[in-house]
């Protein structure tokens, strides 16, 4: 099994994808979609299509101006 990571376009079972992985903790996954809907799912459950550029950070959330110091759907 391969590992998810922060940037990995991801495939969650039982919803049309890709999603693009925004964080990971604990063994969940934040995940948003190309439309903006955000999904959270066990990393278990997830399967990569691409992994991330080593490096590359995920594109910025339209509208999203925060510089990455705002709590997270995990905290």
């Amino acid at each position: 099994m391969e590992t998810v990571g922060v940037g990995d376009l991801v495939q969650a079972a039982g919803h049309a994808g890709p999603w693009t992985v925004l964080e990971v903790r604990h063994g969940m996954a934040l995940l948003e979609h190309a439309d903006g809907r955000r999904l959270s799912r066990r990393t278990t459950t997830l399967t990569v299509v691409r992994k991330a550029e080593p490096g590359a950070r995920p594109a910025p959330v339209a509208g999203d101006t925060s510089t990455g110091d705002v709590p997270t759907l995990f905290d």
